[in-house]
Formats: C-alpha cells, structure tokens, sequence
C-alpha cells in the first residue's frame, strides 16, 4: 500500500487564501476583522482548535503587517484602483459604504499594532483623500483631465501649489495628491499643477456651502 501524502496545513491554505483576494486593502479589512478588538489576537473560524491558536495568530498577524506596508508603499494611482476594486468587490451598494466610512471612520481600526504613529496617520490620510475624490466624483465637479490645456481666463490669476497649499493650509504633498485624484481644480502647465484663483475661491465657497447643508 503506497505511503499517503501528509494531511496540507489549514494554516497554509489559511494564508492562500487571504493572498487570494483581489484587493490589498481587502486584505487589511479581511486581517483587521479577525483580530479581537479587545485583546488584540487573531482568530480564524475555519481553524477553530486551540492547539493551533499560537500558530492562527502569527501567521495571520504577519499576513496583516505585510498587506499593509505593502498598502503603504503603493503609488497614489496604484490605491485609487486598489481601493475601487475592493468597493467594487462588495455585496453593498457603494454609496453606502462611502458615507458609513466618511461618517463612522471605520479605517482608524484597521492598522496592525506593529504600525508606527507615521503609519497610521499616512494610512489614515490615504482613506481620508480617497473619501475625499469620491466626493468629488459625486458632486460632478470639473477634474483636472477636463481642464488641462485650457488657457486662463483673461485677468484671472494663476497660482503655483505652494501657494495655494499656503492659503489652504495643508501640505504640499497633500495638495499635489488633490490635484492628481481630481479633489480640488487644478490643471498642468508642463510638469507643474497651476490654480486659477477663481476655481480655488469657487471651490471653497462650494465646500462651506455643503458643510452647511450637511449641519
């Protein structure tokens, strides 16, 4: 009778079957939903018994630890895709997924305790402007595709980023991701994002205006 091949490892399919899924931030949501909020261990249904808990818990805490720096490390294009395919990829509608996530900030929770203090708020910051271009893709504003190449309006003056990153208050950084995911109108001269301040002012005076409905 020939030899028979050794039972597979639950916890190896376990971890083939988180790589699985289409999404990296999938992935992040998936790890950060089997972790106990209260003590902070991971636990998988399919792998109930406790002689294997120790070995659950590494595997999926490294699994959660390398999908997010991987998130991390992904070029801004990169996560707007990634972050589509998972909203695309649930059984709710994805309005209602973005107003829970713009209301209830579900994502602060789904970081690793090994991530830093910079991590966590480079993630959050990440979900925030994601949020943020959905939004925008909502209330049909103009994007930056639809206005570049046009000529300024006669007398109205254009503004460099950091400029306008000055009179936003928000990083240089933060204003070039708005500009590159269609946030905030914007157009290229160049390689160089260039502001009409009219658009700017419009473009504030829309969002009081929204922040006054939503009071």
């Amino acid at each position: 009778m020939p030899p028979q091949a050794p039972n597979p490892d639950p916890v190896e399919f376990l971890e083939a079957d988180i790589c699985a899924l289409p999404s990296v931030l999938q992935q992040i949501v998936e790890m950060a939903h089997l972790r106990d909020p209260s003590t902070g261990t991971y636990a998988h249904p399919a792998i109930p018994s406790r002689s294997r808990a120790e070995a659950v818990q590494d595997k999926l805490r490294r699994l959660h630890e390398r999908a997010f720096r991987h998130w991390l490390q992904m070029g801004l294009e990169a996560k707007k895709a990634d972050f589509d395919i998972y909203l695309s990829g649930l059984s709710v509608p994805r309005t209602k997924v973005l107003e829970t996530w713009r209301s209830l900030e579900p994502y602060r929770c789904f970081a690793p305790a090994s991530a830093s203090p910079a991590e966590r708020e480079l993630f959050i910051s990440d979900m925030e402007m994601l949020l943020l271009s959905e939004q925008h893709a909502e209330d049909h504003s103009q994007t930056p595709q639809s206005m570049a190449g046009l000529e300024p309006a006669h007398g109205d003056e254009i503004l460099t980023l950091k400029e306008v990153a000055a009179k936003l208050r928000v990083a240089a950084r933060t204003l070039r991701q708005w500009a590159e995911v269609g946030i905030i109108p914007a157009f290229k001269l160049g390689r160089q994002w260039r502001f009409r301040r009219t658009d700017i002012e419009n473009w504030l005076r829309g969002g009081a205006d929204r922040r006054k409905i939503d009071g």
